[in-house]
């Protein structure tokens, strides 16, 4: 036994519990600015246009930094990635609430969208590294539902700050917040060694009680699973271009899809049913709060389908991608019908997109295990969903002005439909490793 002493069993739950955390402050940190915006419009006199910039900063720095941290996950201890990227997230925050320059914000924000990369590509590498199989599709889920518990806490406790003191109370409780976690991840969680170390030498042992040393393999998976001995070793020398082939490239442009209808809906979904129903605006703080929640009970059903019914997870997005094609196809159908069966279905069709983005975004990293590169994988795959992400934004807003929803909802039930007969298609790719496809 190691000083770590090997991670047993029933260390799982606490590593997904303290990724989970991590995630949450991560999502503090990240959606202070976006969820306190119309009260800075109010307060600073500046419009929308102008304070707007500073989240579209955010996210094309956000999506950016998924490449460059991707990269860094497979070669530098992701441990030491996510305080980085937690630490500098944090100051950015606390700075906020002093500065009142508009193009200083955006600079700062850029920053953080920079910093926020820095948390998604090493914390999928560390469970990959610690947790089994089995346990990393159950840790995904966890570390994702912390980005939606941070979501609604923000949603919940930001009115109460923006009551009591201002809207700059939400920056500072994120950042306290963030510092609590961070401070107890890195003085609590295991310092796993890259899989790809930038130098050729091992890289020294790191003392420390919770420390995984030099010589251990990084792939803890000995500690956690029974997975035999003779198991091979991960071929940590195979460089990452070198595993693009086309069907990866497919499934990067389903993965656009994914994101162009998941955000697109998310975006758009209350003006739609504000201008359809004349649904007063101050309801919007509690959609916010129930989208997340929705999408949250979406994932579980979606993590259930694919461990008990379809265990290939190309295989599962494509019949979540059928579901969410029914669901665009029943709000052409229902067209101006009663608001809860419209919510309903653009819940469902958002969730169904969750529930894709789990699949491809969260469980295909893994089959880049045994070539050692889990975070360049995730990386480069999180940055495709932001491709998607951010079109939706701007196309979709062009769509609704120059034609009806009803047309829109039947463009995005084809997409769904066509996304999900490719991933049929490609449904066999592995990765260049032995996968568990069905």
């Amino acid at each position: 036994m190691s000083k770590m002493g090997t991670l047993k069993a029933n260390n799982a739950s606490k590593i997904k519990a303290m990724l989970m955390a991590i995630y949450t402050a991560s999502y503090l940190c990240r959606y202070s600015y976006a969820t306190v915006l119309p009260e800075m419009v109010k307060s600073t006199g500046k419009t929308k246009t102008e304070l707007s910039v500073a989240v579209t900063c955010l996210f094309v720095c956000y999506g950016i930094g998924q490449l460059i941290s991707g990269f860094l996950g497979d070669r530098v201890p992701p441990k030491r990635l996510i305080i980085a990227g937690m630490a500098s997230s944090i100051c950015l925050n606390c700075i906020v609430p002093f500065v009142h320059t508009t193009w200083i914000i955006n600079v700062i924000w850029c920053l953080n969208g920079l910093s926020q990369a820095f948390i998604w590509p090493p914390v999928v590498a560390l469970l990959a590294a610690l947790l089994t199989s089995e346990e990393y599709s159950k840790g995904v889920v966890w570390v994702s539902y912390g980005g939606y518990l941070g979501t609604i806490l923000l949603y919940l406790l930001s009115p109460l700050f923006i009551r009591l003191w201002s809207w700059q109370g939400t920056f500072i409780f994120s950042g306290v917040c963030g510092l609590i976690i961070i401070l107890f991840f890195a003085f609590s969680f295991p310092d796993v060694p890259p899989v790809k170390p930038m130098k050729k030498s091992p890289p020294p042992a790191v003392s420390g009680e919770h420390d995984v040393p030099a010589e251990s393999s990084p792939s803890c998976d000995t500690a956690v699973s029974t997975k035999p001995a003779s198991s091979p070793e991960p071929q940590k020398n195979v460089r990452f271009i070198a595993l693009i082939s086309p069907s990866l490239i497919i499934i990067m442009l389903c993965i656009i899809a994914q994101g162009f209808i998941k955000d697109g809906i998310t975006t758009w979904m209350p003006t739609y049913i504000s201008e359809l129903f004349n649904i007063d605006s101050a309801a919007s703080i509690l959609t916010g709060v129930l989208l997340p929640v929705f999408a949250m009970i979406c994932l579980k059903l979606a993590n259930v389908l694919n461990r008990k019914a379809i265990t290939n997870p190309i295989t599962c997005a494509a019949a979540l991608f059928g579901a969410g094609a029914v669901c665009a196809l029943a709000l052409f159908i229902i067209k101006s019908g009663a608001a809860p069966l419209t919510v309903l279905f653009s819940v469902l069709l958002t969730g169904s997109m969750h529930g894709v983005n789990l699949m491809l975004i969260c469980m295909l990293p893994l089959y880049f295990k045994e070539t050692g590169n889990v975070s360049t994988a995730s990386g480069l795959l999180n940055f495709t969903t932001y491709v998607g992400s951010s079109a939706s934004a701007y196309v979709l807003a062009a769509m609704s002005e120059n034609m009806s929803w009803n047309t829109i909802f039947l463009i995005i039930a084809a997409i769904a439909f066509i996304a999900g007969i490719v991933c049929i298609l490609v449904r066999n790719y592995k990765a260049g490793i032995r996968g568990r496809n069905k």
